[in-house]
């Protein structure tokens, strides 16, 4: 079976682990070298290491004063989980409409959504493809409002030259597992701010600096990829994600992930360490996986509409998904039949205009019905690349 991922393990992972349970006396040195060179990547002065990427959008919203009745225009195609940690602070998500093209809302969709209660913009660079930024913030400064980015997928995505996170008041960046720069859990704060940067700061430097966490993630992440790469896996696969199961599974699987998550713990040097060896290699990585996505992309059947990524600026990459004109489900059920196991529906992103009521974002509608995750990732061979385009070429004629 090919799995739709694959999480990128090192043997000096194993090592720094080790090391992280003998205590680590340089921790706060090594993640503020790890901050400093964050930062430099990104093109901002300050970067703040966080519990996770969702922790630094709570210190964001927090940060900028945003409370209840407060609106917030949101993408109306992203990951849900992002919607209870909004509301629980009294906020109102407003979902903005998506290009089910590119996956990302436009300067148009987010204009719409704007009202008079509308405190701040949170826009996503949806897998890894630069939105609208510049159009985005256009509209957002001539009104007074703060634009917030998610790069949560796009670590490496470039506009005009500039780095995706160093366009709005403020950015997040996930360091979790499948992420550019991957150190089990963690999470990036990036902002120009220095107002906002000398609070944020302020409410982590309390928080304790614990290594447990973190290595007990990648001790898990180990589990996980052991049991993708074993032969029993094809089994498992059908039965998890069948039409009558995967949907419980997913939530299930987000709920375990969710308990591990540290939401309190200050970052460690385990994952500093391992933050700044990604980040050496990440500009390499990316040309190697945008080259295999390209190539991916090239070689599909017509029935597969491919994500626009380039149309506001360079891309990075995160994973390849595109639009499946039939079937998914069924599509699904066909390829795990012939060794190939494929993300649909909420288990690539979520319709979070209809989480919330809203019946008006076609975009969003036709993307979360359609969209299909193909593997593509770190580790994934030439042959078993040629192997998936053949499976799918196949399965495009089958199900005519």
């Amino acid at each position: 079976m090919i799995p739709r991922r694959r999480i990128p393990l090192e043997w000096a992972d194993l090592a720094d682990a080790l090391r992280a349970l003998g205590g680590s006396a340089d921790a706060a040195a090594q993640v503020a070298a790890f901050e400093r060179a964050f930062s430099a990547e990104v093109g901002v002065p300050h970067a703040i290491a966080t519990a996770s990427g969702r922790d630094a959008l709570g210190l964001i919203l927090d940060g900028m004063g945003l409370g209840a009745g407060d609106e917030l225009v949101i993408p109306a195609y992203t990951l849900g989980e992002l919607v209870p940690l909004v509301q629980a602070r009294g906020i109102v998500p407003v979902p903005a409409d998506v290009d089910p093209d590119t996956f990302n809302m436009t300067a148009d969709s987010v204009a719409a959504r704007i009202g008079p209660r509308t405190r701040a913009i949170f826009v996503v660079h949806l897998l890894g493809a630069p939105c609208d930024i510049r159009g985005i913030c256009a509209l957002a400064d001539a009104r007074g409002i703060p634009v917030i980015e998610d790069c949560a997928h796009a670590f490496g995505a470039r506009i005009d030259g500039r780095p995706a996170g160093s366009f709005g008041r403020a950015a997040l960046f996930s360091l979790e597992a499948t992420k550019a720069v991957a150190a089990f859990g963690g999470g990036i704060l990036a902002t120009a701010d220095d107002g906002l940067a000398a609070a944020v700061r302020a409410r982590v430097a309390g928080r304790a600096r614990r290594e447990w966490p973190a290595v007990r993630k990648m001790l898990l992440k180990c589990v996980e990829e052991f049991a993708v790469r074993s032969p029993a896996y094809a089994i498992a696969a059908r039965l998890m994600f069948s039409p009558r199961s995967a949907g419980g599974f997913d939530r299930l699987y987000r709920q375990a992930h969710d308990r591990v998550r540290s939401r309190a713990a200050a970052f460690s040097g385990f994952q500093a360490r391992l933050g700044l060896r990604r980040l050496a290699r990440s500009a390499a990585r990316q040309q190697r996986l945008n080259a295999q996505w390209e190539t991916l992309a090239r070689s599909l059947p017509s029935r597969f509409r491919v994500q626009r990524r380039s149309e506001c600026g360079e891309p990075a990459f995160y994973n390849f998904v595109a639009r499946f004109d039939g079937d998914i489900a069924a599509l699904r059920a066909a390829a795990q039949r012939r060794g190939l196991d494929l993300g649909i529906g909420g288990e690539v992103m979520d319709d979070t205009a209809a989480m919330l009521g809203f019946a008006d974002c076609p975009g969003a509608a036709a993307a979360a019905a359609q969209a299909v995750l193909i593997p593509l990732y770190d580790g994934l061979s030439e042959r078993r690349l040629r192997r998936t385009v053949d499976i799918l070429h196949r399965l495009a004629e089958e199900l005519e």
